[in-house]
């Protein structure tokens, strides 16, 4: 083989093993990317999840005002039936709330699901004061 012929085939080599190394950092960045979106959907459904208990605490809404009462992420303060959910709702919160075995005392469990799945994204228990609504 000639010096010429050799040089192109150090050539072709070397764009071959830059290609592969660069399909690999675009699949290697696209990995990293999804999950970067996963947990940011993570942060915001504990987020929602921890608001929502922390306004039936503070005696500002009762469970049932809340069931399901999310808009684009955020959570609806205007007065909703229960059950209702707010247009084109991101995630959909349920919320039960049971006796607990403390005075004065209700476990509340706020859920976030997707608006049309039944399956739990994120779920978060609180043990919340009995006053005024939050029963």
């Amino acid at each position: 083989m000639n010096r010429r012929g050799f040089m192109l085939l150090e050539i072709l080599l070397a764009a071959t093993a830059a290609t592969l190394v660069a399909i690999a950092g675009f699949a290697l960045l696209d990995r990293v990317r999804s999950r970067v979106v996963q947990a940011s959907e993570r942060v915001e459904m504990s987020d929602l999840a921890c608001s929502a208990l922390a306004m039936m605490e503070a005696g500002l809404v009762s469970p049932e005002n809340l069931h399901g009462s999310l808009h684009r992420g955020v959570i609806s303060l205007e007065s909703v039936e229960a059950g209702v959910m707010v247009r084109d709702p991101k995630y959909r919160l349920e919320i039960d709330s049971t006796p607990s075995a403390w005075s004065g005392l209700v476990q509340v469990d706020v859920s976030v699901f997707a608006p049309e799945g039944d399956s739990v994204l994120y779920t978060v228990s609180q043990l919340i004061p009995t006053r005024g609504s939050v029963e």
